[in-house]
């Protein structure tokens, strides 16, 4: 569940109040970037993401006075298990499934780097004994549960597709359907629909321009990022790269 404006408000608003630093559970991508348009309403606080490793994507936020300043990252209550086990038919889906099942809440679990034998987890440390003590089974597996150091995790190798081709624009519909192999019609259908996102926002409008470097996910469909633009054909189209991930 994502949080909401609201929420994060009242946390920047008590530590404005109080002068103490606080913590966030984990926030996506998308409350990252809400939180950071939050702060700029504010003179004397500010804020920092701790995901346990540089490339996470689920953070928590510590929100602090400037006058004092932020903690070190090591001080964030975050932890990190590793799971082992024959994990080789099991999803991500499948594992995030089992610790939701425990009844833990979304926001209390960071990113999910999942191999084929092994599976390392960043979670608060509300929840590490809990999760120790009662994860025994993903599916039908049966699973070991541990702890590890934060620097002990193994960052997740980035896969992707190289897709090089021709645009007519570098509109939000025609990149999605280049993309990700649909028709612009069908693009634009589900960008109307509310299921595209690029940078972590929703966009509506399927002539939204994009631009280098902007990652857009569809919902269903996986994420891809418009890497550059090569050039253009003689007959006026655009020659594009982009990064369809795996």
């Amino acid at each position: 569940m994502d949080y909401s404006i609201a929420r994060l408000e009242d946390i920047a608003k008590w530590v404005q109040k109080n002068k103490r630093g606080r913590y966030t559970d984990f926030l996506s991508m998308k409350d990252q970037k809400i939180l950071l348009k939050l702060m700029t309403q504010f003179d004397d606080i500010n804020c920092r993401f701790i995901g346990g490793f540089d490339a996470a994507e689920r953070k928590i936020a510590h929100i602090y006075p400037k006058f004092k300043g932020a903690v070190d990252a090591y001080k964030a209550p975050i932890s990190a298990i590793r799971i082992n086990g024959d994990l080789s038919r099991l999803s991500h889906r499948d594992v995030l499934g089992s610790i939701l099942g425990l009844g833990i809440k979304r926001d209390k679990v960071g990113d999910i780097i999942k191999r084929q034998e092994s599976c390392d987890i960043v979670v608060h440390n509300d929840i590490v004994s809990y999760i120790l003590i009662n994860l025994h089974k993903i599916g039908k597996e049966r699973v070991n549960v541990y702890s590890i150091n934060l620097d002990e995790i193994m960052e997740p190798e980035v896969k992707y597709d190289d897709i090089n081709t021709t645009v007519a624009s570098i509109r939000l519909d025609s990149i999605i359907a280049s993309g990700f192999k649909l028709s612009r019609t069908k693009a634009s259908e589900l960008i109307k629909a509310g299921l595209a996102e690029v940078n972590w926002e929703t966009k509506l409008e399927p002539s939204f321009e994009i631009k280098e470097g902007d990652i857009i996910s569809l919902r269903g469909h996986g994420r891809i990022k418009f890497e550059k633009i090569l050039g253009t054909t003689k007959k006026g189209r655009i020659y594009v790269h982009i990064l369809r991930y795996i």
